[in-house]
Parts: C-alpha cells; structure tokens; sequence
C-alpha cells in the first residue's frame, strides 16, 4: 500500500474531486501542506535516529543471538526505507516544486513500485515475528530448534520475493501521462480496482488479522501460565521480549489502522464533497493520518526503551551510559 497515492480514485475520473487527496499540492491546502512538510521533517529526524540506534543495539553480541533480534534488524532497515522514500518526495516538491515520481516513466513506476513494496514488507515481517514469539510462548522449549538464524533468513527472503512479485505489476500497468502517474490503460483499470482491495487485504487485514489472533494468542497463555503459576525459567525470560513485541504490533494497528479505513472508504467521502471547504477537510484528514501512519515506521526505538530491559541495558552499555534498567 501506498500510503501518499490516492489509491481510492480510478484512472478514469477525472473531475475536480480527484485532487482532494493529491498531498504533494500545497496549494490545495496550506494546512495540509504544514501538516506533512514539518510533520515529516520530525518523523524522518526521530526515525533516521531512532531505527540507527535500534540496528546498533540489535547487532550487539547480547541480543543478535536471539533470532527476533534478527526480524527487528531488518523491520529497522525496512521502517528506515519507507520514511526516506516518503518524505524525499514530498521534501523536494517543497522546496523545488518537483515531484520525483513524475520525472519521467522509469521514475514513475519504481517509486510506486518501491512505495508499495516497503509497506507491505514491514507488515509481513511483523507477522514473522509475531509466528515466532507465539512459539516461544506455547513451545518454549522447542522454539530455537524451529527458529533458527537460518530458518528467519529463509522466511525473510521469501517473503520479500513474494512481495516482490505481488508487486511486480507496476512496471506494465503504471505510467506517466499528462503529469500524472497512474493506470492509463484502459485493459488494466479493472485490473487496478481489484488490485487496491487485493493490497489492503495483502498489507492491511491479513496481517492484521494473523498478528492480532496471535497476540490474543499470546495474551491468553500468558494470563494463563501467571495464574496456574506454571512458568517455566525459558518462558520468564521470553515473557519480556513477547511484551515488546505485543506493544509494537499494538502501536502498528493503532498507527495504521485509521489512515486503511480512510483508504477503504476514500472514494465514497470524495464523492460526497460538495464545497471547497469539504476538500479541504478530506486532505487535512488525509495528511493528518498520513503522518500517524508514518509515525509507526519512527517510534519502535522508543517502543523498545520503555518495554525492553535487555534493550535499555545494550544501549546503556553501548553509550557508556550508568542508568537503571
């Protein structure tokens, strides 16, 4: 999913309502434009520093054994990724008035392609570790046979190549028309229909679902172990990492989750706008929960600090810093 493309209008409408979502038009509303331009200058600030930290911390000898570790190096590199590809191109039609993506064709079809690829990575790799914490809970004893470095290269990997081809099409079906990057085929606009509520399913509601029926998972075996008072020493110390885990996956729907509604339901809001003033409400919505979305991608580190002991301990030593952990 592309969280700055309108992806609720179709290539064939073209009245003045289709540039209610445009985000990269300050003109359309100065608001809006405040709202992404110093928005993200803050989110690619806390994120670049931040998800840094994160992979120093992650790659230190203490916690790179832990094959979650592993998963939450790359969810860094990945959350990175999506932050730069984003506010570089809203940055530079700031302060130059040039959209990146509109350059040329080439431009056009990688950024998109780039554009839905990081997102839809990052939700799958949270999958991945939300599989992997909830073998910890259920199997503690079995869970670094199952899991190991090689197995998360492996699920990594395929992952990304499977996403990679789900992606795929956008090298054939966009293109650069008249300043506009988007389905101009008319073979393909029902293709790109379907193709919008195929994405959300794809990034938005089977990870969803998968990452939330795992943590009700966890939760409840959790709950459950505390009162029979059977925990063992393995599932103690597995108990904070899964609590981390809990509370990024948890940061992620709450992140996320508004701006996948407003998407589902963007063309129906577009079509009820009557005045400029309507407008101009959709896009200070749409940017505002562009920034909550991209939010996401930037607040881990300060997930892992206030969850994670281990982590706090790592950075501690890593900064040569005295603080309680």
């Amino acid at each position: 999913m592309d969280y700055i493309t309108n992806s609720t209008t179709s290539a064939n409408e073209t009245d003045n309502n289709t540039t209610a979502l445009n985000v990269l038009d300050p003109n359309t509303s100065k608001r809006t434009y405040s709202i992404l331009l110093y928005g993200g200058i803050f989110l690619i600030v806390l994120g670049t520093i931040g998800n840094s930290l994160s992979l120093a911390v992650m790659m230190r000898e203490n916690l790179r054994r832990h094959t979650t570790a592993l998963y939450l190096m790359v969810l860094a590199v990945v959350d990175t990724a999506i932050l730069y590809n984003w506010f570089l191109r809203n940055w530079t039609y700031a302060i130059s008035g040039i959209d990146t993506r509109l350059l040329s064709v080439a431009g056009c079809k990688i950024h998109t392609f780039c554009s839905y690829l990081f997102v839809d990575f990052e939700s799958w790799i949270l999958v991945l570790v939300s599989f992997e914490r909830l073998f910890a809970v259920f199997a503690p004893h079995r869970v670094r046979n199952i899991f190991t470095k090689k197995s998360a290269i492996i699920q990594i990997t395929a992952t990304g190549v499977f996403l990679v081809i789900v992606n795929l099409h956008f090298f054939w079906t966009q293109e650069l028309e008249n300043g506009v990057c988007e389905v101009i085929d008319k073979r393909y606009l029902y293709f790109s229909w379907v193709w919008n509520w195929t994405d959300l399913i794809i990034c938005s509601f089977a990870p969803f679902a998968v990452m939330l029926s795992s943590n009700v998972a966890i939760i409840t075996r959790l709950v459950y172990l505390q009162k029979t008072k059977k925990q063992s020493s393995t599932n103690k110390r597995n108990n904070t990492m899964t609590l981390t885990l809990i509370i990024v996956t948890f940061v992620f729907f709450l992140t996320t989750g508004p701006l996948n509604v407003l998407i589902s339901t963007g063309a129906h809001w577009i079509e009820r706008a009557k005045t400029n003033e309507d407008i101009e409400i959709i896009d200070v919505i749409w940017a505002s929960f562009n920034i909550l979305a991209y939010s996401n991608n930037a607040v881990n580190f300060i997930l892992y600090c206030l969850s994670a002991p281990n982590f706090r301990k790592e950075l501690a030593e890593m900064l040569h810093l005295e603080i309680k952990v």
